[in-house]
């Protein structure tokens, strides 16, 4: 079995690579940072560059390498508030949360073997309502949400599978960086110091002990087989 994996080298994407290996699966990964696991095909790659997906896909039909299945696991976190998020931000988080995933199936689409599946990660904040400066993170998971239930009826017309994994709290980078980015807003902020330093005890009271990203790896494997 082939599988296509963006966002392999942490993360839930690093423990769920580490997983399919040990199953004997053929992991091909994605990834902006450097991956170094043997047996794994790894291409480092900014995933909203468009036009590195298409030189990638090209060379994989050079290859005749085609896949069982497409898990879109990569995404980036920031704190920060509507009014003032720099426009760069924003729309970097957009472009990676939401359009490379939508570009990477788009894309790639044609290697899917048939009946093959595409796995999406959305998160809990999906369906949850959004906390003040987690709104900007939230709407683009909500985003990619609504898009994978799209794609989903859509596939399904054509005998593929979509399927939507929304996590809870886990021990990544992602998750740590929260409280890290909720003290640098703190210290930036011009609009909501006060409000800002509650949030931070907020956050700093509820985050609660994050779980092993090693947990989940089940359930994205009885997604990929099942």
């Amino acid at each position: 079995m082939n599988i296509l994996l963006s966002g392999g080298s942490s993360g839930i994407g690093n423990a769920v690579l580490k997983y399919f290996k040990e199953k004997g699966i053929n992991v091909y990964s994605l990834d902006i940072k450097d991956l170094d696991e043997d047996n794994v095909i790894s291409y480092k790659v900014d995933l909203t560059d468009v036009n590195e997906l298409i030189r990638i896909k090209e060379e994989f039909k050079k290859e005749n390498i085609r896949f069982d299945a497409i898990v879109n696991v990569a995404g980036m976190f920031i704190i920060d508030s509507f009014i003032e998020v720099s426009d760069e931000e924003l729309k970097r988080l957009i472009d990676v949360n939401l359009m490379a995933c939508i570009n990477l199936n788009k894309i790639f689409f044609e290697l899917l073997n048939e009946k093959g599946r595409i796995i999406i990660t959305s998160s809990e904040v999906s369906t949850l309502d959004p906390l003040p400066f987690n709104g900007i993170y939230s709407v683009s998971k909500c985003a990619l949400d609504a898009y994978s239930q799209a794609l989903r009826q859509e596939l399904n017309l054509l005998n593929y599978k979509v399927i939507t994994i929304r996590p809870g709290a886990f021990n990544t980078n992602l998750s740590r960086s929260s409280l890290v980015q909720t003290r640098e807003l703190m210290d930036k902020t011009k609009l909501y110091s006060r409000q800002s330093h509650k949030f931070y005890n907020l956050v700093k009271k509820f985050m609660g002990k994050p779980s092993d990203p090693k947990k989940i790896c089940n359930i994205y494997y009885k997604a990929l087989t099942t």
